[in-house]
This record gives structure tokens, C-alpha cells and sequence, in this order.
């Protein structure tokens, strides 16, 4: 019995790299839109520490100069907490890209794979005709040699 050869096997372990690849840069984009997404949530506690710190202040009595100082930075994290969030909505975009791009590669990837399998599958059938031949001719060849 021969060895089975996929004509396309080299085709199907580069479109595997390329999905393993993917799968790879998928996992980076999704650690690092956590992280943003970690960085704007820090920055969302500290504005509410921040304006906690004011209401308690307030209550004890606080200047007009420390309210301004303490409104500014609030505004200055508000600021920095829309930047941040464009920084999440860029990260959570970048991880929808490479979950496309695997869903795209892995479609690719099994539609060779399941060509494989028909051919390895055809592949099988052959053979078990081709012993079936072998047999038969043994068989006509003992009864012929018995009869002689």
C-alpha cells in the first residue's frame, strides 16, 4: 500500500501558521485592551476618590483656591479618562480586526482540511479495491494452480 500525498498538504500547514499566527495576535490585542480598559478604570476611581476628597473637604470647611485647584484636576482627569477611552475603543476595534482575520483563516484552513479528508478518504477506497484485486488474483491463481 503507498504512502498518501495531499498535493495541497504545504498550502494547509501555511494557512495552520497563519491561523496559529492569528491566534497569537489575538491574544496580544486582548491583553492589551485589558490593559486600557484597567488604565481607564484607574483613572475613573481616582476622579472619584478625588471628588469624594472634595465633598468631605467641603463639609469641613475648604478654600476657594483648593476647590479651584481641586475642580481643574477633575476636569484634567475627566479629560484624560475621554482620551483613555479612545485608547480602549482603538484596542477593543484592533481585537475585533484579528478576531475577523482568524475567523477568515480558520475558514480558510478547514475548507483544505476537509478537501484532505475526502481525498485521504478516496485515498482509502482505492487501496481497499486495489487489495481486493490482489486478493482476487491470488485466490484465481491458487484455484488454477490447484487444478493443474
Amino acid at each position: 500500500m503507498g504512502k498518501f500525498v495531499f498535493r495541497l498538504q504545504s498550502i494547509l500547514n501555511i494557512k495552520k501558521q497563519i491561523e496559529d499566527g492569528l491566534k497569537n495576535d489575538l491574544g496580544k490585542a486582548v491583553v492589551e485592551c485589558e490593559k486600557q480598559k484597567d488604565i481607564y478604570n484607574k483613572i475613573e476611581q481616582e476622579k472619584q476618590d478625588h471628588v469624594y476628597s472634595i465633598k468631605a473637604k467641603s463639609q469641613e470647611g475648604i478654600s476657594v483656591g483648593d476647590l479651584q485647584k481641586y475642580s481643574r484636576y477633575i476636569e484634567f482627569l475627566n479629560n484624560k479618562a475621554k482620551q483613555q477611552m479612545v485608547n480602549v475603543k482603538n484596542a477593543q476595534d484592533n481585537v475585533d480586526r484579528y478576531r475577523e482575520k482568524l475567523i477568515k483563516a480558520s475558514q480558510e484552513r478547514k475548507i483544505i482540511d476537509k478537501l484532505r479528508e475526502k481525498k485521504y478518504e478516496e485515498y482509502i477506497k482505492e487501496q481497499y479495491k486495489k487489495d481486493q484485486q490482489v486478493s482476487e488474483e491470488i485466490s484465481n491463481y491458487k484455484y488454477v494452480e490447484g487444478l493443474g
